[in-house]
């Protein structure tokens, strides 16, 4: 990158989301197990169930996968210990116990072929946990040359600071992760990437442009200019998988906002319920305007039975006033969703006159956040890309 490349990186880094205020209260809350739930919600959607109700399992079997013929292969794991008590196509429920996390003992990476890391990965059910949940065997498999390897440890979403927590007293176990991950794509380089960054500066096209100097395509992936991007958690769970032997079965979540009575960072099986990671916590529900899973710039409404995937980052409780909420204006032209956007475009404009500049959105909602007009731009450019998507 030449040095007027990188002051325009710079510069860029310090606008990002300076409006957006990061609230990250827990960052130094350490990991804690959160209280036993009951049962697990485990989503099976597209796969075939391998359990049947009745069955007992043990925390790590395989309940559920996708048919042979099916492009992407997926795996989903018991995350406890005991009996299925309920099964359909979309889900399988288990009640039982927590297992203990088993000691760490690595095995020596450089001795571990690249298919099998990459295999291992597949049958351990390991997807991208930063929210895309993409099946990272495939991310691990080399179809395109690779040369290095970044490990995405921002966090930029306000409030989230589980992969922080994961960074810090788990470091060892990313590191291996991270070598892993070059040996199966055989990069040269791996960094890990944990520098305090607003929103959206930790969204993977921006990391790779910050970070490398790379531009990947409006259309493209990371791969295309010889990258890979995977989360802390992600290289975590590799980790797990070829040193242990074990599946991806729980993760690291953040719980917090105005309503929550014990705010932190909590190791959380994959399918607890949301019900019981706010009772755990101590919610106040008459304060509770909103339940969020993931940040509250890209998550999701949620409700009591939602349950915890492996792409969730946190729950979140926010109150009215952390809501801020307020009734659609019209345009003002004011240029605030242009300056907030990272790639420079001018978001009200390409929501009221679709034109193919706006393929280049993210989807961060940076804009919509500065609209002093509250207008739901997020919405009206996934129309507009949907009839430029049409044109082709």
């Amino acid at each position: 990158m030449s040095p007027f490349a990188r002051f325009l990186s710079t510069a860029r880094e310090a606008l990002y989301g300076r409006h957006i205020p990061r609230l990250k209260s827990t960052g130094d809350t350490a990991i804690t197990q959160i209280e036993a739930p009951e049962r697990v919600r485990l989503a099976i959607a597209g796969q075939v169930a391998v359990v049947e109700v009745g069955e007992t399992v043990e925390a790590g079997d395989l309940v559920a996968r996708t048919p042979e013929a099916v492009r992407f292969q997926r795996r989903v794991h018991a995350s406890l210990s005991g009996t299925v008590t309920a099964l359909s196509q979309e889900e399988v429920v288990i009640e039982g116990e927590v297992p203990d996390r088993p000691p760490i003992t690595h095995s020596e990476p450089d001795w571990i072929s690249p298919e099998s890391i990459t295999d291992t990965a597949r049958e351990a059910g390991l997807i991208g946990m930063g929210g895309a949940m993409f099946p990272a065997y495939v991310k691990l498999s080399r179809v395109a040359p690779i040369d290095v390897v970044l490990v995405n440890g921002c966090e930029s979403e306000p409030y989230l600071t589980c992969d922080q927590r994961v960074l810090e007293e788990q470091r060892g176990e990313v590191d291996c992760g991270t070598v892993l991950a070059m040996h199966a794509v055989e990069a040269e380089r791996g960094l890990i990437i944990d520098r305090e960054t607003y929103y959206p500066g930790g969204y993977e096209r921006l990391l790779i442009r910050d970070v490398l100097g790379r531009v990947v395509p409006a259309r493209g992936l990371p791969r295309d200019v010889g990258t890979l991007v995977i989360n802390v958690q992600s290289a975590l769970a590799l980790h797990d998988a070829v040193c242990l032997g074990r599946p991806l079965i729980d993760r690291v979540i953040t719980v917090d906002g105005g309503a929550v009575g014990r705010p932190g960072n909590y190791r959380v099986p994959i399918g607890t319920e949301v019900g019981h990671v706010l009772d755990a916590c101590r919610v106040d529900v008459s304060k509770s305007a909103a339940i969020l899973t993931g940040g509250p710039m890209m998550g999701r409404l949620a409700e009591r039975l939602t349950p915890v995937t492996a792409g969730t980052g946190g729950v979140l409780a926010l109150t009215a006033a952390e809501l801020s909420r307020s009734r659609t204006q019209p345009c003002i032209r004011c240029g605030h969703c242009m300056e907030a956007c990272p790639f420079d475009l001018p978001a009200a404009y390409l929501a009221e006159t679709p034109h193919k500049a706006v393929l280049g959105c993210v989807e961060c909602g940076a804009c919509q956040f500065n609209c002093p007009a509250r207008i739901p731009l997020v919405e009206r450019l996934q129309r507009a890309k949907a009839v430029v998507t049409a044109w082709d």
